[in-house]
């Protein structure tokens, strides 16, 4: 429905003659004119100056006349403007399909003069032999040439998030179901100390590791693992690290520390469902497990798949810092290259793309989802924890 109404207010706002036919046109025009202007590429198919480029060029000059004219209208004319020629219905219609010429314009412009042009630049990089000095060609040169390591960096990010998220979720559930558990009247003494170390022990552990950043947890599981290894085994450190590899420790890191959000999460799905549900169904005879897996819990599930959904978007940019453990991720890949070619900022603004472009990609899906599954769509990208 939401996307139907805006599909409408586009075509009403094309269709419509109004105000800023005359203020967009005149930006599209200067930017025509800039485009014109600028040198074209060896594969360029408008050329500089030939009589085409000079056509489109005389048409954004003529619409910036008529935008001026339109303005000094106005500005001598403040109270009585509608009422001028210049806000002539036929003017008006005729200055709006212009403004819509001017974007076929920009269009041809912007393919001729920036999407050619940087397919060129894009050929020409791939063919040096050295890194070039030039800000922008450096980043394709380094792209290109450490393409294996960040593809391979991207694949490995991508398989933490997911499976990291996935690991999360089940564990999340346990945890909750321990956050939750409160002794009440019809338990005997056992019981109602099993509930209240179970509720402790969940409450602690979210507390702690919501409490710590994730790079020192990714730091203390990999050495605490790797001194287990060392002190209760015979294994050499090759042997070690085929075991407890990076890769797991990092996967171990994400699990337990999403672990806790999730839980958290889960547990205000589960505060969100009405009381009188639960009732409900102990009433008909179900048992406290019974009404938590058949009634409660897939409620709250559903609840919370935007916000499971959202640590999966937080987990992909997070995992970043388990490159300080030697995580072959898009980060750690990212830093050998800059070590291989000594120039660190413009690989550093690949890796800000690739991840803008991961995270924008999962949050469209997330939107997709949810909008599938009849629920409020998430808007935009999610910060980290």
């Amino acid at each position: 429905m939401d996307n139907k109404k805006k599909t409408s207010g586009i075509v009403h706002f094309i269709q419509t003659d109004h105000r800023y036919a005359y203020l967009g046109g005149s930006v599209l025009a200067i930017i025509c004119l800039k485009l014109a202007a600028s040198q074209p590429s060896v594969s360029s198919f408008l050329g500089a100056e030939t009589p085409f480029v000079l056509l489109l060029k005389a048409c954004a000059s003529v619409f910036l006349l008529v935008s001026a004219l339109a303005l000094i209208v106005k500005l001598t004319h403040w109270k009585t403007y509608s009422h001028t020629w210049i806000k002539n219905p036929g003017l008006v219609k005729a200055t709006r399909f212009y403004s819509w010429f001017l974007a076929i314009v920009f269009f041809i412009l912007a393919v001729d003069r920036l999407l050619i042009k940087l397919i060129d630049t894009v050929r020409e990089c791939i063919a040096l032999t050295s890194n070039p000095t030039e800000f922008f060609r450096s980043m394709i040169y380094m792209t290109y040439n450490g393409r294996g390591m960040m593809v391979y960096g991207i694949w490995t990010t991508v398989r933490l998030a997911l499976l990291g998220t996935a690991i999360a979720f089940f564990l999340g559930i346990l945890m909750v179901f321990l956050r939750i558990q409160q002794p009440t009247r019809r338990d005997n003494d056992f019981i109602k100390f099993i509930k209240t170390i179970a509720h402790n022990f969940a409450a602690l552990y979210i507390f702690i590791i919501r409490g710590t950043p994730m790079m020192v947890q990714a730091l203390i599981f990999y050495y605490a693992g790797f001194n287990i290894f060392t002190h209760y085994t015979s294994m050499s450190v090759s042997q070690i690290n085929e075991v407890w590899s990076f890769f797991i420790s990092g996967l171990i890191t994400i699990s337990l520390n999403s672990t806790a959000y999730l839980a958290e999460v889960l547990r205000g799905g589960i505060q969100a469902i009405d009381a009188g549900q639960a009732e409900a169904a102990r009433s008909l005879g179900m048992t406290e497990w019974q009404t938590m897996v058949k009634v409660i819990f897939p409620q709250a599930i559903k609840n919370s798949i935007p916000a499971i959904g959202n640590e999966f978007i937080i987990n992909i940019k997070d995992s970043s810092v388990l490159s300080v453990i030697g995580v072959m991720d898009l980060m750690f890949a990212t830093k050998s290259v800059s070590g291989i070619y000594f120039r660190s900022l413009e690989i550093y603004c690949v890796a800000a793309l690739i991840y803008l472009v991961l995270t924008y990609l999962s949050s469209l899906l997330l939107k997709y989802l949810s909008g599938k599954l009849g629920m409020s769509n998430s808007r935009g990208i999610t910060s980290s924890n």
